[in-house]
């Protein structure tokens, strides 16, 4: 079956395509909002749609004809998709974007072969030169879209939406059951079985770079110098989310890994329907609702089921359901 899979790549662009991005980001975000502004102004009035396009802000704001037309069209149906999960009542009402938000994002599309990879570097749309690329996996599939990222606008990535043929794997006529473990996010009945996860030199670190962080804002504070200007401070903030970013990264390795195992070797999934959640401990509740996520989508694709249960036990004891790990 066909699917639609993400990859997600750590980019290294160069000064002048990083001034790019940072144009494109603000252009989208005032496209953006404007058409909020026009919706909302047409909903006072009674109306629900509005004339207001991004074509037509391009004849009133001569500067967004220098961006990416996709990526201002992409940010019409961003708002479109927006009021629709609220008049679903999925979604709180749509709120205006700001530059102030340390993640900034825009989609483009692959039309006409103007989103492909050459080796290491890929192309985008309005972009002359290659970007550098992390490509540490193999993109297979169609490309059918590309959304760049940007952390403070000093961290870069790219997701990489493909359209994919998946196969099903073997059937092994296994079962399992399984529930949310705090430490090692699933408990199941040989804890050899899980690939390892250690995070103890990760967050040593991260303690490390939180203390000295909270030293130089105080030193900052005693120089009587504001935080957005002390240098030190800025250059020990990005060394703080940047191991951050690497702890959450290597908690989303290993969820891909486990739920990757699970579907490889095993046909019936059980879960319980409301496990007993903790706090302060390796995995969290939305730690395991990211899980649940991947583990959904997989055994859709890999033609494996999920069974939720009162209590995983009660399936355990079962002679007619045998795990075998």
């Amino acid at each position: 079956m066909k699917v639609l899979k993400g990859y997600k790549f750590r980019i290294y662009p160069d000064e002048k395509q990083i001034q790019y991005f940072i144009q494109t980001f603000g252009c989208v975000r005032f496209t953006y909002n404007q058409l909020l502004l026009a919706r909302q102004k047409a909903l006072q009035e009674g109306e629900y749609k509005t004339d207001v396009s991004p074509a037509k802000l391009k004849l009133d704001y001569p500067f967004l004809k220098k961006t990416d037309s996709l990526a201002l069209a992409n940010a019409q149906r961003n708002l479109d998709r927006a009021f629709k999960n609220y008049f679903s009542k999925r979604a709180g009402y749509p709120k205006l974007k700001t530059k102030k938000n340390s993640w900034q994002t825009y989609t483009t599309n692959n039309q006409k072969h103007t989103i492909y990879f050459v080796g290491n570097q890929l192309k985008l749309p309005k972009l002359k030169t290659l970007i550098n690329v992390n490509l540490h996996r193999e993109v297979l599939g169609e490309i059918k879209s590309a959304t760049i990222s940007a952390k403070d606008n000093q961290l870069f990535f790219v997701s990489i939406l493909c359209l994919e043929e998946v196969t099903p794997l073997p059937k092994t006529g296994k079962s399992i059951a399984i529930s949310y473990c705090p430490k090692h996010l699933v408990q199941i009945p040989a804890t050899n079985y899980l690939p390892a996860f250690r995070q103890e030199k990760l967050q040593w670190q991260l303690d490390k770079a939180m203390k000295r962080l909270k030293v130089r804002a105080k030193a900052a504070k005693n120089r009587k110098v504001l935080l957005e200007k002390a240098k030190n401070y800025q250059k020990q903030k990005v060394k703080v989310q940047k191991l951050y970013m690497a702890k959450n990264e290597q908690k989303k390795n290993y969820m891909n890994q486990v739920s990757y195992r699970l579907v490889r070797d095993y046909d019936y999934i059980y879960l319980e329907k409301t496990p007993t959640f903790m706090e302060n401990m390796n995995f969290s509740e939305t730690d395991w609702h990211h899980f649940l996520r991947k583990l959904q989508y997989k055994v859709q694709w890999y033609g494996k089921k999920i069974i939720f249960v009162d209590a995983v036990e009660n399936v355990r004891t079962k002679e007619n359901s045998p795990l075998n790990v």
